[in-house]
């Protein structure tokens, strides 16, 4: 095992670790990532570490962009909102886009998580598809997988490659459809991106637990300071948190 292998891994030995990901771009997951590690510090250290790192979106949403990390003896130090730590590549390279090879995509991606410094709880943020990004967090640690889609069928047909590929690896991941749902008067629910019946025959197929979320066209005047946002999908998150924070099946057995 490589050197930079190995302080990765010991970095996150005996850390709960949650994973952020979808087979499919563009369904929110990086701002899902944002709110899920907002509400978990709020009872817990907790760190969200950007593994998306030829977007860095992380940085938008929380107005960080063109900041850099402060590097002390204890390494690479994030920036602190509250109780949360976000560590990106954003505050290495500012607002520069980056491309990389196969083999330094990894590195840069062990390095991120090697020569930082987290707290006990670990949010990642990983990029859409399947890719280095999920065999290299395998292989680090043993995290809770959290799969976001829309109600979209396509979504929902992509997203299952996903699901279908951590199901075999015996992990039991968490589906969040983003974007499910207007609340109207009454308790009625409009659906104007899709209907259930994708998403409850995923769910039904692999056993999985699920989280809906609402839309709240009020979210995009909180791109920059997503921290400030006090809406509908955050009280939704806050429940998600709770969720993933209890010992799973597998940790009770």
């Amino acid at each position: 095992m490589e050197p930079l292998e190995v302080l990765a891994k010991s970095k996150l030995s005996g850390k709960k670790t949650i994973a952020v990901m979808s087979a499919k771009g563009g369904v929110g997951k990086s701002l899902i990532s944002a709110l899920l590690s907002l509400a978990i510090s709020s009872s817990n250290p907790t760190t969200l570490i950007d593994l998306d790192i030829h977007t860095m979106a992380v940085t938008k949403l929380f107005g960080l962009e063109n900041k850099l990390h402060e590097v002390t003896k204890r390494g690479i130090e994030p920036f602190t909102i509250g109780n949360l730590g976000v560590i990106s590549l954003g505050g290495v390279v500012k607002d520069k886009y980056v491309i990389l090879s196969g083999s330094n995509n990894r590195s840069v991606m062990e390095s991120l998580i090697a020569y930082s410094v987290i707290n006990d709880v670990v949010v990642f943020d990983l990029p859409p598809g399947l890719g280095d990004e999920v065999l290299l967090l395998e292989h680090l640690t043993d995290f809770v997988p959290v799969v976001v889609t829309t109600p979209s069928k396509v979504s929902v047909k992509v997203v299952e490659y996903l699901v279908r590929y951590l199901t075999e690896k015996r992990k039991r991941p968490h589906l969040v459809v983003n974007m499910a749902y207007y609340d109207c008067e009454g308790g009625k629910k409009v659906r104007p991106f899709g209907d259930e019946r994708a998403v409850n025959e995923l769910v039904k197929k692999y056993g999985l637990e699920y989280t809906e979320l609402p839309i709240d066209p009020l979210l995009e005047d909180y791109i920059g300071r997503i921290d400030k946002y006090d809406g509908v999908v955050k009280q939704k998150v806050i429940e998600l948190a709770r969720d993933l924070l209890k010992p799973r099946r597998d940790e009770r057995s």
